[in-house]
């Protein structure tokens, strides 16, 4: 049931193309949009913690909000962005390849930042994903199928989407929940956008249009419901496997592309996305250790929470 419950939220991050597509012939700026999906998601994301635990709210220490400005502004607001304008100015299928980019560059900063190894999986890694990459945007024969504004949307989602992780994990090492990191993400990213944005006229624009449902929809079922799936499905399977399974999201979005909004599509497109995914791949089942130290540092948190408690009531 944990591959179902993964897969459930690799399809709905798949659809966040249709709903992008769908939203935007309204009128609406992505920022605006970004803040509404937010906005939702702070709400949604309440509720479950208020009823889950009221103690996820708690910061372990006041600069800790640093962590969430990271998720929430550096790296949510702006990989969202960039990826919505992707598939604008791209398509649907191309946007969501280009995002999964972030694996690697992941790999790259881990390299810098935490020290990790290059090895010779992680090279193959590398050169998939850029030749990958090559052959969706057409470089190699020399006819680029991309705008060149599209092209960096397209990898700016996927730097964006990458320091997610390298934040996150940061967050992770304080001891905070997986639950707790994407509230304080989203709260930290709407009180942002909000003053990008004019909150008042977003609300206005929405009314008029009589687009509320289809607003709250494309947050819950991008956002709040794939985020809970996945969360579940990460109880019970280890961070690698889950990370695979979402893979299918590219081929969701790619999919929708062709069927809904007649993109075309060619054998070296086809290639390229192969290429990218099969990195994807390749890569995660090769983070065992990685992920059983994470899961190693989470447990000592929460054994360290405990004792703190006990300690409290003593």
């Amino acid at each position: 049931m944990a591959y179902v419950w993964v897969l459930i939220a690799g399809i709905c991050w798949g659809l966040i193309g249709l709903f992008t597509k769908a939203i935007t012939r309204f009128g609406l700026m992505e920022l605006e949009i970004l803040f509404i999906k937010g906005v939702v998601s702070v709400i949604f994301l309440t509720i479950v913690l208020l009823i889950r635990d009221k103690k996820s709210f708690r910061l372990k220490k006041k600069g800790d909000i640093l962590y969430f400005v990271g998720t929430g502004i550096v790296s949510f607001t702006f990989f969202s962005w960039c990826y919505m304008k992707a598939i604008n100015l791209t398509s649907v299928g191309i946007a969501a390849v280009m995002l999964y980019t972030a694996p690697t560059l992941v790999m790259l900063l881990s390299i810098v930042l935490f020290h990790e190894k290059m090895t010779r999986r992680k090279a193959l890694v590398l050169l998939m994903t850029l030749c990958g990459c090559g052959m969706i945007t057409g470089l190699f024969n020399g006819k680029l199928m991309l705008s060149p504004l599209g092209l960096l949307a397209g990898l700016g989602s996927g730097i964006g989407y990458a320091l997610y992780s390298i934040f996150g994990t940061f967050a992770l090492r304080r001891g905070y929940q997986s639950l707790t990191i994407s509230f304080y993400t989203f709260l930290m990213a709407s009180v942002f956008m909000g003053f990008c944005v004019n909150p008042i006229h977003v609300v206005q624009e929405i009314t008029a249009a009589g687009q509320w449902p289809l607003s709250i929809l494309f947050a819950v079922m991008t956002t709040v419901i794939p985020y809970l799936c996945y969360t579940k499905g990460l109880s019970c399977l280890p961070a690698s496997k889950a990370s695979v399974t979402a893979t299918i999201e590219p081929v969701v979005a790619a999919v929708l592309g062709i069927l809904v909004f007649k993109e075309g599509i060619t054998v070296a497109k086809m290639g390229g996305i192969l290429l990218v995914v099969g990195a994807v791949v390749l890569m995660n089942t090769g983070k065992k250790g990685n992920s059983i130290e994470l899961e190693e540092i989470n447990r000592q948190d929460e054994e360290k929470e405990k004792e703190d408690e006990h300690s409290i009531l003593s």
